[in-house]
């Protein structure tokens, strides 16, 4: 097994899940249990004979790093691991190093004296306990913070987890490029649709860093941008929301569809578009989806908007995420006519839209997922340093608390590599004085995000 490939990271992660959820329902000898243990020992043993510095380690939030790689994975399987991560967490432990072939009987002891002593004893106690067994090819490593797309802690390097994040957007705006130069960008040809499913899953595994990307404003034409971005943003809602990944993609679609639609597009205008789209749509029920969404976007809940459908039933869940995650990239992007605003500007300025347009509950959930202040915002320190948000918190206590790196010292002067400061963390010593434009200031958020 390689440390590097993310399949097999996977693979192990799966394992570990299954084991974990086993030894919860069955005691650690069982049949099931001694199967999946074989199947763990062999991965684990690859992974030592791989070399380097072969180690596994496991947040809270079920954020598995394997060899300092993380590994983006699906929902339902780092739901698996928090079980795993909390009784390591009970020994104050954050995984584990290996200096050995892992055997079967060395790992069935892991798991054993894991369930047996969680919370009983300390990770200096529980390494003696592994040693005494004949475990010893794990030695114990102290918890670090561990995010989504990030590894390290509070003053040590970040490493970002970007190659394949990168990669899913180059695609999506090389496709939706072409796909406008060819005029055929509404018929969602092939390139697109691959494309936006990337997205959708990068959206339902790694959801920071499919919000980072959007920090990604600059050397891209806004006709391409504010469709790949508004598919971004429109992801993440769903995601929030609940939608699986297939209806990630199609609400992703919508609001691709709804981007390209021109600002000041009359209800004819609206209404000729989606009949344009009606010939290749074959009325699928996904394809119904993204022309009611082109219709209904800009009507509101009230339906005061073109194209003036006179309905009683409200606009679709998919018209309504649109609308808001359209009017936040329009909002927060530059374009010839119109200067940008911060992220919590736009959300302030949306939040105040007179009469009943926007979806209040949805625009209540997007502010949540964005954060008061989105990933690559640059934020003044009360200390006059400017940092960079690397990592928006889970918990809305501490939206205004983020993870920053440093890229502007007290004394303004520009800093390439700066430290990784935890804002939530009270010995710090450092708040939030506003945020600030990174570019008037100088400094390139992509470069203190994506390394």
């Amino acid at each position: 097994m390689s440390g590097e490939g993310s399949t097999d990271g996977r693979l192990l992660a799966r394992h570990l899940g299954a084991i974990t959820r086993a030894i919860r329902i069955h005691r650690v000898g069982n049949r099931a249990v001694s199967g999946l243990i074989r199947w763990c020992a062999r991965d684990l043993t690859e992974l030592s004979r791989a070399g380097g510095d072969p180690r596994v380690e496991l947040d809270l939030n079920g954020v598995l790093v394997v060899n300092g790689q993380p590994q983006r994975l699906r929902r339902e399987v780092r739901t698996q691991l928090l079980p795993l991560a909390t009784m390591m967490r009970d020994l104050g432990v954050g995984g584990f190093k290996l200096v050995g072939d892992v055997a079967e009987p060395a790992l069935l002891s892991f798991f054993a004296l894991l369930r047996e002593h969680h919370g009983a004893l300390d990770r200096v106690a529980f390494q003696l306990a592994l040693d005494d067994v004949g475990a010893d090819c794990f030695r114990l490593l102290v918890p670090r913070v561990l995010v989504s797309g990030l590894s390290g802690g509070p003053g040590a390097a970040v490493r970002v987890a970007a190659a394949e994040t990168l990669q899913a957007y180059v695609r999506a705006v090389l496709a939706v490029e072409q796909a406008r130069d060819e005029g055929i960008l509404l018929r969602i040809p092939p390139a697109v649709y691959r494309a936006t499913q990337g997205l959708a899953e990068l959206a339902d595994g790694d959801l920071r860093m499919h919000l980072a990307l959007t920090a990604l404003k600059e050397d891209i034409d806004y006709g391409t941008r504010h469709p790949v971005h508004s598919m971004i943003f429109a992801m993440a809602l769903g995601s929030r929301v609940g939608l699986p990944r297939t209806l990630l993609v199609e609400v992703g679609i919508a609001a691709l569809v709804c981007a390209s639609i021109p600002e000041q597009a009359s209800a004819d205008d609206i209404l000729s578009t989606v009949l344009a789209i009606l010939p290749t749509s074959r009325l699928s029920l996904a394809r119904a989806r993204r022309m009611l969404a082109a219709v209904e976007f800009r009507a509101g809940l009230d339906r005061t908007g073109p194209p003036y459908i006179l309905l009683d039933s409200p606009p679709h869940l998919f018209g309504r995420i649109c609308a808001i995650v359209t009017r936040f990239d329009q909002l927060t992007t530059t374009r010839p006519d119109q200067p940008a605003v911060l992220a919590d500007e736009a959300l302030a300025l949306m939040a105040e839209t007179p009469g009943n347009r926007l979806d209040p509950e949805l625009l209540r959930l997007f502010a949540s997922v964005v954060g008061r202040y989105p990933l690559g915002s640059a934020l003044l320190l009360d200390n006059g340093e400017v940092g960079v948000v690397m990592h928006t918190p889970g918990d809305p206590a501490l939206a205004a608390r983020p993870l920053v790196r440093i890229v502007r010292d007290a004394r303004g002067v520009l800093v390439r590599h700066g430290p990784i400061v935890d804002l939530s963390d009270p010995a710090c010593g450092r708040s939030i004085r506003g945020a600030v434009d990174a570019e008037a200031l100088g400094i390139d958020a992509r470069r203190a995000l994506f390394g």
